[in-house]
């Protein structure tokens, strides 16, 4: 009985240490997701440093290729490509003079994202828009819980370089604001974007092609920017 008792009691202990190492282990990952997940994931201010901004659009003017993104703050998937494969576009094409990028922010995720929309199309009225959009991916919260509240978006606008907080934060329901916004939804429903980020590219407007519906890679997107360049020539 004594050896029984024993031998069931190295058992339990042994269960025992293996959940609690589980639990160790599951709390620390999810304590570093949470840190990959809130922290910084770029430093925009010195991605961004020198090129051109003007409104939603990032880059030379005069650049022969038109990138447009159709991006919703609230959308994971548009953070994960912010993070990963923009600034890459950024350093060789955008940089460069090769490309301008249209960043158009769309409504897929409810009233969260109509608020973040104005809140970042009103930096726009400051040539901060592309800032100001990479801020909230930094901080981006679980869509749909109502998390974006005025609080919110004076710490993410407050945390642009250069930009007046306040003035944006009243710039909201201006009537720039309001056509920019029925701009972005004329534009949504001629290329039919249902999802986000999509991605297109043309030389304006009127011959945008889809490239991607989804997260695609830097280099992906640089062969299909390359592609285009090569049929402008």
């Amino acid at each position: 009985m004594s050896r029984r008792l024993t031998l069931l009691s190295v058992v339990l202990g042994a269960a025992v240490a293996l959940v609690a190492a589980a639990v160790l282990l599951s709390s620390g990952g999810a304590s570093d997701a949470g840190k990959r997940r809130t922290g910084s994931t770029r430093d925009v201010t010195a991605i961004l440093r020198g090129i051109p901004q003007d409104g939603l659009t990032l880059g030379n003017p005069r650049a022969p290729v038109l990138l447009v993104e159709f991006a919703d703050l609230q959308c994971p998937y548009c953070r994960e490509f912010a993070a990963t494969s923009w600034p890459d576009i950024v350093r060789r094409y955008i940089r460069t003079g090769k490309v301008r990028m249209e960043l158009r922010l769309v409504n897929i995720l409810g009233q969260d994202s109509v608020k973040a929309n104005k809140a970042v199309m009103a930096a726009g009225l400051q040539d901060r828009m592309w800032d100001a959009s990479m801020r909230f991916y930094d901080v981006q919260g679980q869509e749909g819980s109502g998390y974006v509240n005025d609080a919110f978006l004076r710490g993410v606008l407050g945390g642009v370089h250069g930009l007046d907080e306040a003035r944006a934060m009243r710039d909201r329901g201006s009537r720039a604001v309001a056509d920019e916004l029925a701009a972005v939804h004329t534009l949504q429903s001629r290329y039919d974007v249902h999802s986000t980020p999509t991605l297109m590219i043309g030389s304006d407007f009127n011959d945008l092609q889809p490239v991607a519906d989804g997260v695609i890679s830097a280099e992906k997107l640089a062969q299909a920017i390359n592609a285009h360049i090569l049929r402008t020539v």
